[in-house]
């Protein structure tokens, strides 16, 4: 059986891909081998983990950034109510997260997304500097 190519590669010019790959320099290709083959990796401890990640300084955001798709429509509608209140700074009974609570779980995943995605949301919300700066390092449990 023929082994098929991860579908993100499907319709790429692979040799320019790789070219760019290799313009981004030395670190930074050393640190993608090193990430890719720590995850190869069976076994370890906290301490390999934190000595990996000094060597690469991972970023998760640029390859991964919540969505309704891949997280939010995951999880349930407490969950979601919980972490709405928590990016926003807002007490449970505050208008807008009872607003948010009374949503469909698609609405509140929907709504989730665009606070992550959406500069307009975020100023009609009114994110201060220090909410935005949750919001853009936050990630689930088990991705800290």
């Amino acid at each position: 059986m023929r082994r098929k190519e991860p579908r993100e590669m499907y319709g790429k010019d692979l040799a320019k891909s790789f070219r760019t790959f290799r313009q981004k320099g030395q670190d930074h290709t050393r640190g993608e081998l090193i990430r890719c083959l720590a995850a190869l990796f069976r076994g370890g401890d906290e301490q390999l983990s934190a000595l990996i990640d000094k060597a690469i300084a991972p970023q998760i955001r640029e390859v991964w950034t919540p969505t309704a798709a891949n997280f939010f429509s995951r999880v349930g509608g407490p969950y979601l109510n919980e972490l709405w209140r928590d990016l926003l700074d807002l007490p449970e009974d505050h208008p807008t997260a009872t607003t948010f609570a009374k949503l469909k779980k698609a609405e509140k995943a929907a709504k989730l997304e665009t606070l992550f995605s959406d500069d307009a949301t975020r100023k009609a919300h009114g994110v201060t500097e220090a909410q935005a700066a949750r919001i853009d390092a936050w990630r689930p449990e088990g991705m800290e």
